[in-house]
């Protein structure tokens, strides 16, 4: 650890030391900076959470006798923003970077997929991507923890966004230019000394703190560092940048609770940080909001307008002239009242004279309607924020009757604005399974077996940190787990990959119009392979599974082949012998009338030979997997050196064969040349 990043209980000496003061200022710092976001991130989620209106607002409508009213389209629009990204869950790949690891990559795509499923990282996924989208921020910690054995065992956490903190210059919608991250969580005191035996001096003092505001406290809320009453304390976790290494600390305002260099290193041996922060929308003074700021006023609007036009309906303007008032009514209020009810009884003096001339009944319906216009226009101006209606299921615009085609271009139009919104979720995957592979690679050092996740029928298994030769003799002398093995890294330390995400894609019209287009294609005879056409669905669950499936060899047919090429392989065989016998008989008995039928038999030996490497070689090339095409070569290699040509003469000999068979396959283009 760098001196001018280390750690002290003791109090700043100018040593270049961070001391537990410093960690609380940096924390302070943080909170202070971000109190006026994040309160404006907390009434974001209370407008979420239906909370909408304020308590003087609740007590105007009570006192009119009035419900209050509140269409909620906020929670509509992030539901259904939640439920699109349960749709699009991700599945990541790790792609070999030299071709030494080329058969070893598929395992490290299924040890992160088995990480991801164990620590059910779809869930915390939408839970992070909920918190993007309300409060503008949220974050994931990739940890190392011991098992029961003492293993390591890698632990995704979800960071919610009352328990983050950061550096207040940061200005990046992923935090890369902070200088700091932190965390922060309350626990029970006899937990918190447990956990920290010899911080025993620093949670007694914190037990007196202070603190700034009321985002970071405990649940219910209190404003304190410690709970004196239920002896909780408030513990920080911060990761520190400095020269391009990473350090942590875990301090209470009483003092440092553990603290050193960062543990993790990254794919390239740098040091790593544990959090992952991420956010929607950056202001250009550095606060984090989300999707729900935008829509704050709309939904005010749209509250307020209906409650005014409610009110102007229900209530009315009573004109009276002003010998009336003296004359007609003893108590001008309780007529007020009385008005304002639809039952209201109206007690008029004997002397008041006629009641026409009395009292005029004015309904502002005038008001009413311009309420009811600017109401309309809050909801059509909040229905084009975010995912539109036709984004979010409705039929498409200006069409009662529209096509599926057509809905589905008009949702894809009305999905473009949420572009920013959906690469930081991506960003932010992407992130995480790096993070998760680069752990893999320094912390899995022992032999280990992780089932694949992919196939709930065929149970397999990939083996981590395992001696392939040991596999080998294993599955030697136990015939049944063959299949059983889907994968084998003699070293995950060594293996070097890329790590990718598969996921639905965003242009979903043009992928299905793409798709049914080569499914017309197939119907009009063209050949096109089905592997291309399953390759090409969009919303297709386990397609890699499905198309790995597909493009292995059929045994049957593999059989089947093999027993064809041996069969041709004895004929050939056959008939090679019977021309060399020919050849030598014709070659004694011509000798004597001048004829050379010897000639004439090495001639058909010759034609026999091509005709049957030209019949291997077609086979050769409609060769579907690189078994086939592998066992083919076998044998034509084979029937060359059993003629006893080599070299240039197999090579002239292979080449006029490959000329003979393409010329078989494709009889047009050969006879045009």
């Amino acid at each position: 650890m760098a001196d001018s990043v280390a750690f002290s209980d003791e109090p700043d000496d100018s040593d270049g030391k961070l001391d537990c003061a410093d960690l609380v200022s940096m924390f302070e710092a943080a909170e202070e900076s971000s109190q006026e976001a994040r309160k404006q991130s907390e009434r974001d989620r209370d407008y979420h959470d239906n909370l909408q209106l304020t308590s003087d607002e609740l007590a105007v409508l009570k006192k009119r006798g009035q419900p209050p009213y509140i269409d909620n389209r906020i929670k509509t629009k992030i539901d259904y923003l939640v439920g699109l990204e349960k749709q699009q869950r991700i599945n990541p790949r790790a792609l070999p970077r030299t071709p030494l690891h080329e058969d070893d990559a598929d395992s490290a795509s299924q040890a992160l997929n088995y990480v991801a499923d164990k620590e059910n990282f779809d869930y915390k996924r939408s839970a992070v991507w909920r918190n993007l989208l309300i409060e503008g921020a949220g974050g994931m910690a990739v940890a190392i923890e011991a098992d029961t054995n003492g293993q390591p065992c890698i632990r995704l956490r979800r960071v919610p966004w009352d328990r983050m903190f950061w550096d207040p210059h940061s200005s990046e919608v992923d935090f890369s230019d902070a200088g700091y991250l932190g965390t922060v969580q309350w626990m029970d005191y006899a937990d918190a000394l447990a956990l920290y035996p010899d911080g025993q001096d620093a949670l007694d003092a914190t037990m007196t703190s202070v603190s700034h505001s009321d985002t970071y406290d405990d649940k219910p809320k209190f404003s304190l560092w410690a709970d004196k009453k239920r002896r909780r304390v408030r513990i920080c976790a911060i990761w520190i940048k400095r020269d391009g290494d990473w350090h942590f600390a875990e301090f209470t305002k009483g003092g440092i609770l553990k603290a050193g260099p960062s543990p993790y290193v990254d794919d390239e041996g740098r040091s790593d940080c544990e959090l992952l922060f991420q956010s929607a929308y950056v202001t250009r003074d550095n606060d984090r909001f989300g999707l729900v700021r935008e829509l704050i006023s709309l939904q005010d609007a749209i509250n307020k307008r209906n409650s005014k036009a409610l009110h102007q309906l229900n209530t009315a303007q009573i004109v009276m002239t002003s010998t009336a008032i003296n004359t007609a009514v003893n108590d001008i209020e309780k007529v007020r009242r009385e008005a304002a009810r639809p039952d209201g009884v109206i007690v008029i003096n004997p002397t008041g004279g006629p009641v026409s001339d009395t009292f005029t009944f004015n309904t502002r319906t005038d008001l009413a309607q311009g309420q009811v216009e600017l109401l309309q226009e809050a909801k059509q101006s909040i229905d084009l924020k975010g995912p539109n209606a036709t984004a979010m299921g409705d039929k498409a615009q200006g069409s009662a009757a529209a096509s599926g085609k057509a809905i589905l271009a008009s949702q894809q139009g009305g999905m473009v604005s949420l572009g920013d919104l959906l690469d930081n979720l991506r960003h932010l995957d992407l992130r995480t399974f790096r993070a998760i592979w680069n752990r893999i690679r320094q912390y899995w050092t022992a032999e280990k077996w992780i089932r694949v996740t992919d196939d709930e029928q065929n149970v397999r298994w990939v083996g981590i940190n395992v001696d392939p030769r040991a596999v080998q003799a294993h599955l030697a002398q136990n015939p049944q787990m063959q299949g059983k093995i889907a994968g084998v890294v003699s070293s995950v330390a060594q293996l070097d990959c890329d790590i990718i995400l598969d996921e639905v894609p965003d242009s979903v019209t043009p992928a299905i119009e793409q798709w049914q287009g080569l499914i017309d294609l197939k119907k009009m005879g063209v050949a096109i392979p089905d592997d291309e056409i399953i390759s090409a669905a969009p919303n297709l669950k386990n397609k890699q599974r499905l198309l790995q499936k597909m493009r292995q060899p059929d045994p049957v047919k593999q059989a089947s082949v093999r027993l064809e090429i041996e069969g041709k392989q004895a004929d050939n065989t056959k008939t090679m012998s019977e021309a060399q016998l020919n050849m030598a008989r014709a070659g004694s008995e011509g000798q004597g009338d001048g004829s050379n039928p010897g000639l004439a038999a090495a001639m058909e030996w010759r034609k026999a030979l091509l005709d049957s490497l030209t019949t291997i070689m077609v086979a050769r090339i409609n060769a579907k997997s690189d078994t086939d095409s592998a066992a083919l070569d076998a044998q034509i290699e084979a029937i060359l050196g059993f003629a006893g040509l080599h070299n240039e003469q197999a090579m002239q000999v292979r080449d006029h064969a490959h000329q003979q068979a393409m010329a078989r396959l494709n009889p047009p283009q050969a006879a045009a040349a």
